[in-house]
């Protein structure tokens, strides 16, 4: 779950503590990358996206599954950490639930 909502937060609640103009930090390229792409804010999906599908068969039926996202100071050149929370059997996900997203080929 990309926690941008709270980021902004944050980033609001430093600039009006600090009170004045010259002293707010500059935001990373990486922060400015994912505000910019984020689409929705917090856990809202984007105004004009489908609603979640589900599969009607199979081993994942009727599954739900809380993944985290941590994105970096290297972004959008390096790719984010995604960890699956909810224990599950997948090629894809180690047993400590870190996404392997090698398979993607990460390109900007």
């Amino acid at each position: 779950m990309i926690k941008l909502f709270s980021l902004k937060q944050q980033k609001k609640e430093e600039e009006s503590a600090g009170g004045t103009k010259g002293t707010s930090k500059k935001a990373s390229a990486a922060q400015l990358r994912v505000q910019k792409g984020g689409g929705g804010a917090g856990n809202r999906p984007p105004p004009h996206s489908p609603p979640p599908q589900f599969l009607p068969q199979g081993f994942y039926k009727g599954g739900k599954f809380v993944f985290s996202f941590k994105v970096g100071q290297g972004y959008p050149h390096d790719p984010p950490k995604v960890k699956c929370e909810t224990m599950v059997y997948h090629p894809n996900i180690d047993l400590e639930g870190n996404v392997c997203l090698n398979i993607l080929r990460w390109l900007p």
